[in-house]
């Protein structure tokens, strides 16, 4: 396969540029390549990077219409008057071919499929959850070629930079490689760097389709779509609603905010328990248990991609040296997760521990119901997933409650699933029990850190951030070499 140098030509289709080539004359490949670089560079200030391979691809025929930069480049460079002079020519697009296919799920996108016609768009569904909507994007399709193990090369269209701009929806970009291994790029973020970089542009080879790529896709976006589309109302909620800080004890009902969905519901009542458990730490002793409600990579998301979520680990790790957070994982909440799902999850164990806090995880079915709480001398209780209203937060408890809650903390310490003394090996036997490889978890981690998530999935709320996924992925990827805190606080 052929990079997308413009419009590519199907092999059959496919014509010698001769035109081009005459009009080149003495000029090598090479030398029209530069004079191109840096008539571009002169006139838009922008770094192009045609190469001789490019001039190539165009006169043997592989593309038809390069960038309009390109063209007129060309056109000042060789005396054209018009881009026909120089055997350039748009490709008749039927119109049945600019529309998007039937929707496929993510998911299935790469699997059994036949090949995808370079330059097809194609709408492709992001799946849905107990809370996630499922949300539709639109995938343009080009060729890569391989720079070298860690990067690849597209050249993009004009075309596809202009569909990638669109502000009414949400785009990615696929591009297949000659192995027909499939890759993926945020669309907003790719025609940024367009902008900011004419010619061919990297693509890292870590960002190939998969179960990890696939999970952050799903997280990021779902979460994304759902604040976004009640932001206002969010920051409305929050100022109404603020009264119930100066309370040791509140419970908000969900009839406070009727028209928020499920997804932002959610992180008003997990900002709100933050808030609460970060005001009363002062009253905890010794090494807290914090118990959380978690039990599947749905849930677990907002730990790593919710910007509160993020400074309320860095802000409780501080306060206590061997913090312990425990959860109740049930074997059929694993069954009932795809593996993406589990992914997710996992990830957001490994950000936890980053931070120096000792994850537990307990199989027990009966303790789903357990309220959140942390229990040092003291206990506060803050419960807002899977509550009955936005959440439930409290101070002290009644005997009975606090010994049940030492019962769990004694059962965590001896019988969870990761008793082991060092993060790897508590890491590992959690993956071992999602059914997550742990050499494929580690290895994709290893790969994807040195490019980061961002290329993948970058939210467009102010509620989000990719930190927490990126501090999950580098320290999966370097923990047999640095301490979590070190990695988590830089």
């Amino acid at each position: 396969m052929r990079p997308c140098r413009g419009e590519a030509v199907a092999e059959r289709e496919r014509q010698p540029n001769r035109l081009l080539r005459a009009a080149r004359a003495g000029l090598s490949q090479s030398a029209l390549a530069e004079q191109i670089n840096a008539e571009i560079y002169r006139s838009t200030g922008r770094v192009a990077a045609v190469t001789s391979k490019s001039v190539s691809d165009w006169e043997r025929g592989w593309y038809s219409w390069p960038s309009a930069d390109v063209r007129s480049a060309l056109r000042r460079i060789l005396g054209a008057a018009t881009d026909a002079e120089l055997g350039f020519f748009r490709q008749r697009v039927r119109r049945t071919e600019s529309r998007p296919r039937d929707v496929i799920s993510l998911r299935d996108s790469t699997a059994g499929r036949e090949s995808v016609q370079v330059g097809a768009i194609e709408a492709l569904q992001v799946p849905a959850g107990r809370s996630f909507a499922g949300v539709e994007v639109v995938a343009h399709h080009c060729t890569a070629e391989n720079a070298g193990t860690e990067w690849l090369v597209v050249e993009p269209g004009g075309d596809l930079v202009e569909s990638l701009r669109r502000l009414d929806r949400r785009s990615i970009v696929v591009a297949v490689d000659r192995e027909r291994n499939y890759y993926i790029s945020d669309g907003r973020r790719f025609a940024g760097r367009v902008d900011r970089r004419t010619g061919p542009q990297p693509l890292p080879s870590a960002n190939l389709i998969d179960d990890l790529t696939v999970g952050i896709i799903w997280a990021v976006t779902n979460t994304d779509t759902a604040l976004l589309a009640d932001d206002a109302q969010l920051e409305a909620s929050q100022a109404r609603l603020a009264h119930y800080e100066e309370r040791h004890t509140s419970e908000a009902t969900l009839s406070e905010v009727p028209n928020l969905n499920t997804v932002s519901g959610r992180w008003l009542g997990s900002r709100f328990c933050a808030r609460h458990v970060t005001r009363h730490l002062d009253r905890l002793t010794g090494t807290p248990l914090f118990w959380s409600r978690e039990q599947r990579g749905e849930d677990a998301a907002s730990w790593l991609i919710w910007t509160h979520k993020f400074e309320y680990l860095r802000s409780t790790s501080r306060w206590f040296v061997g913090m312990r957070r425990g959860f109740c994982v049930p074997e059929s909440e694993i069954a009932a997760s795809p593996r993406y799902e589990r992914v997710i999850l996992l990830l957001a164990m490994a950000l936890i521990e980053a931070f120096g806090i000792r994850v537990e995880v307990s199989a027990q079915p009966d303790l789903s119901d357990i309220e959140g709480f942390v229990l040092g001398d003291d206990v506060i209780v803050a419960d807002w997933l899977r509550a009955s209203g936005l959440w439930y937060v409290g101070v002290g408890a009644p005997p009975s409650r606090k010994a049940m809650y030492r019962e769990i903390a004694a059962h965590l310490a001896a019988e969870a699933v990761s008793t082991q003394s060092t993060p790897a090996a508590r890491l590992e036997a959690i993956a071992d029990y999602l059914n997550v490889p742990w050499q494929w978890f580690r290895r994709r981690c290893e790969e994807l850190a040195l490019a980061g998530v961002d290329d993948i999935a970058h939210p467009r709320s102010r509620l989000l951030s990719t930190r927490g996924l990126n501090t999950a992925v580098r320290y999966v990827a370097y923990i047999d070499s640095l301490e979590g805190d070190d990695l988590a606080r830089r």
